[in-house]
């Protein structure tokens, strides 16, 4: 590359893993958008989390390191040695003209919506149980694939889902079909209460999503023990399509659910 600034547009299509990304120069990168366009104002980050399916749109700026090599990095801590190098940037191809681009600071404005106008607030589960030869199986709301649709939504209605994780792993990456969303908060609560008696008690105040989290997104990283609140409008298309776990190895085996989204007048019919 050259001592300029550069565009990347990053997408982490791993099976399952996890990239947490950093460059090992210590320089930040400059995010202008996420899975559905772009942030409103440009947010500076040293690291960032992937999740599988997740996109990120962010400007590297080399222009104080011409002569050097930089490695953009996977420091998750469960990363495997032969998973920590992603890339090598070599800064030694000469300016072949002046780099006269400016980071933006703002970006454009997109409508917010507020939890007032949400109809319904859905509490969706992810649990993990035995098949019948005694094999783990992760399922959203306890249902499989075939069990009937639960999720049935008039057109251009706007939802909460609180995405409540049960599963002690790695957090899941939750991906709606045609639907940008935009991330309320995480919120801690009591796994083992829940699980006897179905009722949320919550340990910690709401956590806000990350900054480079704060655009829409499609894909929403869903940790442990914790209450994952998304607000969507679901529209303007209607039909069924789907809404599952981007493991690719979990949304294989029913970790994924149908949704319909219909018009009153052809529910009628």
């Amino acid at each position: 590359v050259e001592p300029r600034k550069y565009r990347f547009r990053i997408l982490n299509a791993s099976n399952s893993r996890i990239l947490t990304l950093k460059l090992d120069s210590g320089q930040p990168f400059y995010q202008i958008g996420t899975d559905g366009g772009f942030l409103e104002k440009t947010v500076k980050v040293n690291e960032m989390i992937l999740m599988s399916a997740e996109r990120v749109d962010v400007i590297i700026d080399f222009s104080q390191y011409y002569g050097q090599t930089i490695i953009l990095k996977n420091v998750t801590k469960s990363a495997s040695p032969e998973t920590t190098d992603v890339m090598q940037f070599r800064v030694t191809v000469p300016l072949r003209s002046t780099d006269t681009s400016s980071l933006p600071y703002y970006l454009g404005g997109f409508k917010r919506l507020p939890r007032s106008m949400a109809k319904r607030t859905r509490d969706l589960t992810l649990v993990r149980i035995k098949d019948q030869y005694g094999r783990s199986l992760n399922l959203l709301d306890g249902k499989m694939w075939i069990d009937r649709i639960s999720e049935r939504i008039e057109v251009d209605t706007v939802e909460i889902w609180r995405i409540i994780n049960t599963i002690d792993d790695d957090p899941h990456p939750i991906h709606i079909h045609l639907v940008d969303f935009q991330i309320l908060d995480r919120q801690p609560f009591d796994v083992s209460h829940f699980q006897k008696t179905g009722n949320l008690i919550f340990t910690g105040p709401p956590i806000p999503p990350d900054p480079y989290e704060t655009g829409l997104k499609d894909t929403v990283r869903t940790p442990f023990g914790y209450v994952t609140s998304i607000i969507a409008r679901f529209g303007p298309f209607t039909g069924r399509y789907v809404w599952h776990c981007h493991m690719l190895e979990h949304e294989d085996h029913e970790m994924m659910r149908p949704i319909e989204i219909y018009k009153t007048e052809d529910a009628e019919k």
